[in-house]
């Protein structure tokens, strides 16, 4: 099967729109659209992260169909890569904003880690169990984890929360994340993101098949199924509630399904390289978002920009969070020109 066009796509616009949502320069003035949900909700900064991990999902059906569902070294280097570099992100992003150099306080949890746990988890259960019994494991995972949230004060935000008291079990608290008690990346909420990217393998397999119908019904039936648990489960990214894996998920399946009839089966769209550049080198303009970000600062102009973007500049925040895309795009373009595709 030759390269899924739109898939490239809708990777390459979750990256460049991951590297605009966390760059605003100073989350004191944010240009509203590009802020997070505080607590129950769903906004626009919301989609990006968990459409990058739905995406991944997709994905895996197609690296691993060309290697016969079998485990390799390849998986397991892949996996401990991802973690690795999110550790060493951590790392460099403590020394740059909080000038600490110490390991004492490293955070061991972040988006990196999690597409590495996910991805290396999803690999050994799709390479050792039958296909068929995917969707019952998945709708297994946020059974339980429905249930944990139930039980535990799993909506309540703070501390008590079921989520962060399991994680500060598993992790020692200076290695965590602190929003209000809760680390959005910890181990607990890791679980359903587990299912997440299972329902992303299975939509993979759909497009795979080409069966369009199909994947476009399983989008509109994952949507409704998530808007629906949404009534008693609320969606939360926080900590990944079922009813957001399910909504989210839905709306992944319905955008690959356009993109796809657009660009793979009819070529509509001709000028997507900007996009492509971002996703057929994912990791590296994930890392490079970082980079930027690091050298902005010490360049002096994020110190500029932070004097400057009061609460009424809204305008300069996003302004900022465009440059810090565009300097990414900039990096990324000779590779993507050489067709240079740097893969872990």
């Amino acid at each position: 099967m030759k390269r899924v066009q739109s898939l490239d796509i809708l990777r390459g616009a979750t990256v460049a729109l991951m590297v605009l949502v966390n760059n605003p320069g100073s989350w004191a003035a944010v240009w509203a659209p590009l802020r997070h949900a505080s607590w129950n909700g769903l906004l626009f900064a919301d989609l990006v992260f968990p459409l990058f991990l739905f995406v991944m999902g997709v994905s895996m059906y197609f690296s691993l169909h060309r290697g016969g569902f079998k485990l390799s070294w390849k998986m397991l280097k892949r996996t401990l890569l991802l973690i690795g570099i999110g550790l060493i992100i951590n790392w460099i992003s403590g020394i740059v904003w909080s000038h600490e150099w110490s390991l004492a306080s490293l955070r061991y949890t972040g988006v990196l880690q999690r597409f590495g746990l996910c991805f290396g988890i999803c690999a050994v259960l799709v390479c050792t169990l039958p296909q068929r019994s995917l969707p019952w494991i998945s709708a297994g995972i946020l059974g339980v984890y429905a249930a944990i949230l139930l039980l535990g004060n799993g909506y309540v935000y703070g501390p008590e929360n079921v989520v962060a008291r399991v994680d500060r079990l598993l992790v020692p608290e200076a290695h965590l994340y602190s929003d209000n008690g809760l680390d959005p990346e910890g181990l607990l909420s890791t679980l359903p993101c587990l299912a997440h990217t299972l329902i992303g393998f299975l939509v993979g397999k759909l497009v795979y098949e080409k069966k369009a119908k199909e994947t476009l019904l399983s989008g509109v039936a994952l949507l409704a199924l998530g808007l629906l648990l949404a009534l008693w489960l609320p969606l939360n990214k926080k900590v990944w509630s079922p009813s957001f894996v399910l909504v989210l998920c839905g709306m992944g399946t319905l955008v690959l399904c356009l993109l796809y009839y657009l660009v793979d089966e009819r070529g509509l769209w001709k000028h997507y390289g900007f996009f492509k550049a971002f996703g057929t080198n994912a990791i590296f303009c994930y890392v490079m978002g970082d980079v930027v970000a690091w050298v902005m600062d010490g360049s002096g102009l994020h110190r500029w920009y932070a004097l400057n973007a009061v609460d009424g500049a809204p305008l300069l925040s996003f302004c900022y969070a465009v440059a810090c895309v565009l300097l990414v795009w900039l990096s990324v373009l000779p590779l993507y020109k050489r067709k240079i595709f740097l893969k872990l």
